[in-house]
Formats: C-alpha cells, sequence, structure tokens
C-alpha cells in the first residue's frame, strides 16, 4: 500500500493526474454528446493539458527566491531541465498529432493553444488564474466533442457548466490550502488575493450553484448517470473544504482533489 501511496504522489506531483482526468471527462462528454471519441484527439488533449500545467509550474520555480515551499515546487526546482525537455518533446508530438484531428477542432484548438500561451506569460501577475485556468482547462475537455457537434440540448449547457463549475471549485481549494505558502513565495492567487474568507464564501457559492443545477435538471427530468456523478463530485470537494485539517496532512487535499476528476469515468457506463 506503501509504495503504491508513494507511485501516486509523483504522478500527481507530475501533474499526470491531472491529464489523465482531463481525458475521462472528455470522454465521458464525448458520451454525452454522442459523439465517438477520436484517440487522437484525446491524446493530443492530455499531452496539452499536461505541458500547460508543467510549464506553469516550472514558471513559477523559475525566478524562485530562496527555497520552494511546496512539494510540488519543490519536485518541479529540482529536476526543471529534465522537465523542461519533456515539455519540448511532448510539444513536438501533440503538434504531430495535429494532422489527424477533424479541421474544426484545430481551428479551435489554435485559439486554444495561443490563450494558454498567453496566460502562462502573464500567469504570474493573474489575481484571479483560477478562473482563466478552469475556463482552458474545461474548454480543453469539451472540445474533442463541442467541435463535432452543431447545436446543444439546455442538459449539455447545464453539464458544461456544471463542469466548469467543478473545476473552479477544485482550483479555489488548492489556492485556499497554499494560501500562506504561496504568498510567502511571491505566487499569486484567488486567495493570496482576496483572502481565505472570500475564498471560502465563494467555493461555498459555487457549490451550492453546482446542487442546484442537478436539482433543477431532477425537476425537469433531465437526469443521467453523469448528473448524479457530478453532485458526487460536489459533495467530495466540499467534504475536502469542511475538513482542512485531515486534508493538510501530506497534501491530501491534492491527491483527492485531482483524482475527482477520475469519478467521470463511472459516466461512461449506460
Amino acid at each position: 500500500m506503501d509504495i503504491l501511496l508513494r507511485l501516486y504522489r509523483t504522478i500527481n506531483l507530475l501533474s499526470i493526474d491531472v491529464a489523465v482526468g482531463a481525458v475521462i471527462s472528455s470522454l465521458c462528454f464525448s458520451r454525452l454528446f454522442d459523439i465517438k471519441p477520436n484517440p487522437y484527439s484525446m491524446v493530443t488533449l492530455g499531452l496539452t493539458v499536461w505541458i500547460i500545467y508543467t510549464a506553469d509550474r516550472l514558471l513559477d520555480v523559475r525566478n524562485l527566491k530562496g527555497q520552494a515551499t511546496t512539494d510540488r515546487h519543490k519536485f518541479h526546482h529540482r529536476y526543471q531541465k529534465q522537465l523542461w525537455i519533456l515539455i519540448f518533446l511532448m510539444g513536438f508530438i501533440a503538434a504531430a498529432l495535429v494532422f489527424f484531428l477533424h479541421p474544426s477542432i484545430i481551428v479551435t484548438g489554435i485559439l486554444l493553444a495561443a490563450s494558454s500561451g498567453l496566460y502562462l506569460l502573464i500567469q504570474k501577475h493573474l489575481r484571479i488564474k483560477e478562473f482563466v485556468v478552469a475556463i482552458l482547462y474545461t474548454i480543453g475537455v469539451l472540445l474533442p466533442s463541442f467541435g463535432l457537434r452543431g447545436s446543444l440540448s439546455s442538459e449539455l449547457y447545464l453539464l458544461s457548466a456544471q463542469f466548469f463549475i467543478l473545476a473552479l471549485i477544485n482550483l479555489l481549494l488548492f489556492s485556499w490550502f497554499e494560501q500562506e505558502t504561496d504568498k510567502s513565495s511571491g505566487y499569486s492567487s484567488f486567495a493570496t488575493a482576496y483572502g481565505k474568507k472570500v475564498t471560502t464564501y465563494f467555493i461555498w457559492m459555487l457549490c451550492l450553484c453546482s446542487i442546484s443545477i442537478t436539482t433543477w435538471m431532477l425537476i425537469q427530468n433531465l437526469f443521467n448517470l453523469t448528473t448524479f456523478v457530478f453532485l458526487f463530485m460536489t459533495f467530495v470537494l466540499m467534504v475536502i473544504s469542511l475538513f482542512p485539517a485531515y486534508f493538510t496532512v501530506n497534501s491530501r487535499y491534492r491527491l483527492l482533489g485531482d483524482a475527482v476528476f477520475f469519478l467521470p469515468l463511472l459516466g461512461l457506463f449506460k
């Protein structure tokens, strides 16, 4: 068990679980949109998410003054040379896979890549970086399906909005837990800009929004398995928020917070 836990911690430090969660979520939306998933799109998505998250960390530690304060930043500071080489290698593979994608996905994907690049350039100065990342992450997850679908039903719009809310809650929770270390290291986040109290209120407001979406869908008889999966994801994130002392130990909040996005795998079953 200890070996498996250490392995998963390494996977988490490398943001591999974030990339896998994005692919699983995208596959879930492909089923919802009744679109046959393109394996090249899924691999490109996974690589792109990993590149953005890893580059974000590496840019954090590039101009680090003093020692890194979190395990994640210590890891990226120690192996930054190797990780930059991996980023360029994965970027080359992702670029090659573009030729196997649908034209409509390519156009939107280029705009998304440009937006992601702009974010990486200004991320150090953003006070609402969590909102930007949540938007980019959600668009990336939806792109392989949304790019091939014409009109969407109200159900699909609501589930897409709920997924964005879940991504934002996840990022704001991390911001809350890392407020002190981010502040001492000079990193910008929602929590460092507005404080833990405001961040907590915002997290709970978003949780209520997510629950309200599920409730409305149930009332309108629009529910499906994914509706309950997203509701369960909301409750898991609420539990993390309710027991900060427990989830602070060994960065449990990150391990469970990122693993939450494995749950849409349940939505693949009819």
